[in-house]
């Protein structure tokens, strides 16, 4: 199997990560996911449970996975930190560019075809958070990064503000890196950050998380302290990786994406809190129509905008 030309290849499409591993979830992975599963951290996102064993054994996918491509992409845009500066929001820097599912599935597709035919025979299926598979556990497993206290995965060159898509092969391939070591060492930046307490080190409880507050929570409103806690985001939230060491800017452009469709969008540019309040339904669809931001309703958007 030619590992160097698919490796070329996903970098000719703009990923700077690449790696490949056996389609094994270690066991000590699949205890703190059972855990996890157990304590019910996932609030409301009932298809953690529901799709567990896919999760930890690659069951239903009708085809027997071998081996796991792992392609990363930086997103974060070089002027976010300026830009962020100057609104009184807070969005989180993957969703003020273009949906990062079609971008990627786009970038993907040569990959998809070049396996398909060397291999005619054999199926290859790919997840842009798609799929219910760890992806950072098999990011992690393919060489891509450790995964920190934050319990994002995190590269030493590139940080940890980058996309992940997984290309899960019937065919078994070569395992491509050695295992990224821990270098979380004694800091605790982002456990000691976060305002809802939703971190441990190396554990989350999502019921807390501002992301899974702002974008997954269908409740029609927050209570006093919630809102408080939301630190004024109203979509996602950066902070874990914000105050992360190994995403300090000074570090260099490796941390900063080229692909322009994850440049913040020039409408976000000039926008305010009270411009977005007064936005109408169909405005607001339409200024969100091309982001991942779209995943949220109206509803949530304005119950979101209420927490300052």
């Amino acid at each position: 199997m030619e590992i160097n030309t698919l490796k070329e290849l996903a970098r000719s499409r703009g990923f700077q990560l690449f790696g490949i591993a056996p389609a094994v979830i270690p066991e000590k992975d699949k205890e703190n996911i059972n855990l996890w599963i157990e304590e019910k951290r996932y609030g409301s996102m009932s298809w953690f449970e529901k799709n567990k064993h896919l999760r930890l054994n690659f069951e239903s996918l009708g085809f027997e996975v071998a081996s796991v491509i792992v392609l990363g992409i930086l997103y974060r845009d070089v002027q976010y930190s300026r830009i962020k500066q100057t609104l009184d929001f807070k969005i989180s820097s993957y969703a003020l560019g273009k949906d990062y599912h079609t971008i990627i599935k786009q970038k993907s597709l040569p990959i998809l075809q070049f396996l398909r035919e060397r291999f005619p025979e054999k199926k290859f299926r790919q997840g842009v958070d798609s799929l219910p598979v760890a992806e950072k556990i098999l990011g992690r497993e393919a060489g891509l990064g450790w995964i920190g206290k934050n319990t994002n995965l995190i590269h030493s060159d590139r940080g940890s503000f980058f996309f992940l898509s997984v290309i899960l092969s019937e065919v078994e391939l070569e395992k491509t890196n050695q295992l990224h070591p821990d270098r979380c060492g004694t800091c605790r930046k982002c456990v000691d950050a976060c305002p809802t307490g939703a971190l441990e080190e190396y554990k989350i409880d999502a019921r807390k998380c501002i992301s899974y507050l702002t974008i997954e929570n269908k409740e029609e409103e927050f209570s006093k302290e919630t809102k408080k806690d939301l630190s004024g985001w109203v979509y996602g939230c950066d902070i874990c990786q914000e105050v992360c060491p190994w995403n300090r800017e000074k570090r260099g452009s490796k941390l900063f994406t080229e692909e322009k469709d994850f440049y913040v969008k020039s409408e976000w540019k000039t926008m305010s809190r009270e411009k977005l309040k007064k936005l109408t339904e169909e405005e607001f669809l339409n200024l969100v129509r091309t982001s991942a931001m779209q995943r949220i309703s109206y509803k949530q958007f304005l119950r979101n905008l209420k927490s300052e």
